[in-house]
């Protein structure tokens, strides 16, 4: 199989009719899947150039001077002492004998001598072409007669010569065409090994020009003998200025390579000041056969590998710890005005690397925001570290929050511990329940806020770390400064950036589209296939005032899946249910309510939380805004003007 595909890319070529019946006698009984093409010999260039682009490699004809088509092999069929004597001579044409050979020195004279009674003149056939019409016409006066090649006949005849073809015999042909097939198997071996040879070198440049270090070899004697591109850029030289041949002092001033090579073990992590950076350097001796034969030296860029480190450092604790932000805004459900208006705000934030206070109610989505702005600024790409400051107890706050060291207090895990500032390092840490930090506590908070650097217990060192920090209460901060309860310098330190989130009652229009996408997700097809009874569940959840917002909505949603379950629970326990529950709330709001502080506006006493005077003082802009149109008014505020009716009788807002 392998020799039938080597035979297609092997032709024979002859300048002949009487060659060409030759070969394609000899093509008939042995060799089948020959090429054989007929030309003459000053079309021989052109024919094989079509040839080798159809995938001939091998030309086999008669020895001639012709012009050789560039790669292309050339095998040459010679007829040997055998072939001449299959020539038929007559005792009239035994007076002079003349035989032309491409190989004169093959031919054995003797032989023939002895096998047609008279001993030939053997000819090189290789002659120029006037000598050769000199010899014919000479052979034709001597009446002599030629033996030789098919591609003199006509030549010899136009000058009166006796000429009689030699043709190659199946044996000398079978020979020419062994001869084609090994060496064509020899050529191609050796051009698959000149590929791999080839791709084996790209593939080593590649590696060699891939790295970000800068790598740079030189002889015994200093002499540069390979340098890859990053060493062009940190010695800032053009790559057409090659470094191979020049002296390795003349190249980079003060260099201690040359001196690398008479230390054991090199020269490692030496740091050394090129043209375009500082860099950390690594200088090996090159051993040949137990002899050092020169130095190799890598170059990396310290800002770049510093860099690495903290990247490192991050994306460990954030692999150990799993500390990232899966929310973003796209996760924020609602469409209306006071929802979006606290979205865009929050955008604005995350472009920023100031500190933000986001304030709002128990269950408004105050972490879903902070994950969102995380994620949508600079440092997304750093850990995202959740902290309840209520959570911790009050005597692990510090280690929790700035670490310890091995040995610092009974109980302190071996090799220490990173506090939670460490762990957000390049990234963003949510404070969350900001206001529930003790005072002595929020003294070290101010000092981290402000130097950017941590100190843990135990240890005299201090770690810098370069944090954004998002903090988050439900309680009035203004009002805990007063009290005395909260650090007024905290306070403004956290207050740069203030966000406020709505509850769900500001914008009750969006409780249906928080409480379809939750459905969906705890159970599509419970949801799917009650999609009516959902909607009017959803329509009698929405009279309430839900003072557990979305976790709320939540938490009432996901009882009510659990309830339908129970074949024996209708439709009419179902709501009873949802009466019950937001019943209940509002009577722990109210307790909670009393408590706050009586707020006044426009000489109206009104005993409501921060929230309901911020809402309450919205609406009075809106109408105010739109000359007093509730139809306008309700559209600024993206509320239904029923809605609007009902809020403006709960705050007691008359038109």
């Amino acid at each position: 199989m392998e020799e039938k595909m080597l035979m297609k890319s092997i032709s024979f070529i002859a300048f002949s009719s009487e060659y060409a019946s030759r070969l394609e006698a000899f093509r008939e009984n042995s060799r089948k899947d020959i090429r054989i093409e007929i030309t003459e010999e000053e079309y021989i260039k052109p024919l094989c150039k079509e040839l080798f682009q159809k995938g001939i490699r091998v030309f086999m004809c008669e020895k001639t001077p012709f012009e050789k088509y560039e790669t292309a092999i050339y095998i040459p069929v010679i007829c040997k002492t055998a072939d001449f004597m299959q020539v038929y001579i007559s005792s009239d044409e035994m007076n002079n004998i003349f035989v032309l050979s491409d190989e004169p020195d093959v031919i054995n004279k003797k032989i023939l001598g002895y096998y047609w009674n008279v001993e030939p003149v053997i000819i090189d056939a290789g002659m120029t072409i006037d000598k050769r019409k000199a010899f014919f016409k000479e052979a034709a006066s001597l009446k002599a007669t030629c033996l030789g090649p098919a591609r003199f006949a006509m030549e010899a005849g136009l000058c009166g010569v006796r000429y009689k073809t030699v043709l190659p015999s199946d044996e000398t042909l079978n020979d020419a065409v062994n001869t084609a097939l090994a060496v064509l198997k020899t050529k191609m071996e050796e051009t698959e090994k000149n590929k791999e040879n080839l791709l084996r070198m790209e593939q080593y440049k590649v590696v060699f020009n891939f790295t970000n270090d800068a790598i740079l070899a030189t002889d015994e004697n200093g002499i540069i003998i390979a340098a890859n591109d990053m060493v062009y850029k940190f010695l800032k030289l053009d790559k057409k200025d090659r470094l191979e041949g020049k002296r390795i002092d003349a190249v980079v001033p003060g260099t201690k390579m040359i001196k690398a090579m008479e230390k054991d073990g090199g020269d490692i992590g030496d740091v050394f000041e090129l043209p375009a950076c500082t860099v950390l350097t690594h200088r090996i001796p090159i051993e040949i056969d137990g002899k050092r034969r020169g130095v190799v030296s890598t170059f990396q860029d310290l800002a770049v590998l510093q860099e690495h480190e903290k990247n490192a450092r991050v994306h460990a604790m954030k692999s150990k710890k799993g500390f990232a932000a899966k929310y973003s805004f796209e996760d924020i459900k609602g469409s209306s005005q006071i929802i979006k208006e606290a979205i865009n705000i929050a955008k604005s934030y995350a472009m920023s690397t100031s500190t933000v206070l986001i304030l709002g109610e128990t269950g408004t989505g105050k972490e879903l925001f902070a994950q969102s702005i995380h994620n949508n600024s600079k440092c997304s790409k750093g850990p995202f570290v959740a902290v309840n400051c209520a959570a911790i107890p009050k005597n692990l706050l510090e280690a929790e929050f700035f670490g310890y060291e091995e040995g610092a207090f009974t109980g302190a895990s071996k090799g220490g511990k990173a506090g939670v500032f460490e762990m957000a390092h390049k990234g963003t840490i949510f404070l969350d329940e900001i206001g529930e930090m003790p005072l002595e506590m929020q003294v070290q908070l101010l000092r981290v806020i402000q130097e950017k650097e941590v100190r843990r217990i135990g240890s005299d060192k201090v770690v810098p770390v370069e944090v954004r920090v998002i903090a988050a209460t439900n309680r009035d901060l203004q009002g805990e400064v007063i009290k005395g309860n909260f650090r007024e310098d905290l306070y403004y330190r956290l207050n740069v950036l203030e966000l406020k989130l709505p509850p769900l009652r500001m914008r009750r229009d969006d409780i249906k589209e928080i409480a379809v996408s939750f459905l969906k997700g705890f159970d599509y097809k419970k949801y799917k296939s009650n999609e009516a009874l959902w909607d009017e569940i959803i329509e009698e959840i929405e009279k309430f005032d839900l003072k557990g917002n979305v976790r709320e909505l939540q938490n009432i949603l996901e009882r009510i899946c659990v309830m339908m379950d129970n074949k024996h629970i209708n439709t009419s326990a179902l709501f009873m249910e949802i009466s019950k529950g937001m019943n209940m709330s509002s009577k722990a709001i109210r307790r909670e309510e009393n408590k706050s502080t009586s707020m006044k506006y426009e000489d109206e006493s009104f005993s409501k939380s921060e929230s309901d005077l911020w809402e309450k003082n919205r609406i009075i802009k809106a109408l105010k805004n739109n000359g007093f149109s509730r139809t306008k008014a309700a559209a600024e505020l993206g509320i239904s003007r029923s809605t609007l009716w009902n809020k403006m009788k709960y705050y007691k807002i008359e038109v």
